[in-house]
């Protein structure tokens, strides 16, 4: 199961780091921050930035998340997993799915590349492909589009990397 743990912004490195380091791997099976891509242009020019996905998480899969809990509180920059009550809840199903859909082996979301028919986008290749029903809006001067998803039991919306190649619309043949 996959559970967030909560550290302080601009830990989620260091966090991993000591969590690869001095946990034994046997608690865990995976330590993942998602990052995203996303084409930054400034000047003229332009560069691909990796921006962490959700700021302040580290996602773990574990299926002793007591254990593993009692192996890092101790260690500094961790805060907590996240809970109710006095009892740690891993991510729903269909928000693991998504997640683990959306990133690939490196827990990079990739740019995807797509077009407008209308005022709907179409992905053809790319992390969100199939995802056009979330898509709530497309930034095209930043190269990004708004996706809602449910993650940690709520919606959220997300900035994800998004190339428009061409409009459908005045796309002349």
């Amino acid at each position: 199961m996959w559970y967030v743990l909560w550290t302080s912004t601009g830990r989620e490195e260091s966090a991993r780091r000591m969590i690869q380091n001095y946990v034994d791997p046997a608690l865990y099976s995976r330590c993942m921050i998602p990052y995203r891509l996303k084409r930054h242009y400034f000047r003229g020019s332009s560069r691909i930035v990796k921006l962490i996905l959700f700021p302040s998480y580290v996602f773990i899969e574990t299926d002793n998340i007591k254990e593993f809990v009692n192996n890092i509180k101790w260690f500094p920059g961790f805060n907590v997993v996240l809970h109710t009550d006095d009892m740690y809840c891993p991510l729903y199903k269909h928000e693991e799915l998504l997640l683990l859909k959306l990133v690939n082996d490196h827990d990079i979301i990739d740019i995807s590349e797509g077009f407008m028919e209308g005022d709907k986008v179409r992905i053809i290749s790319g992390p969100l492909l199939g995802q056009e029903g979330s898509i709530k809006k497309v930034k095209p001067r930043q190269g990004v589009a708004i996706l809602e998803m449910n993650i940690f039991n709520r919606k959220t919306e997300v900035s994800l990397g998004l190339e428009l190649i061409r409009n459908k619309k005045t796309d002349v043949r």
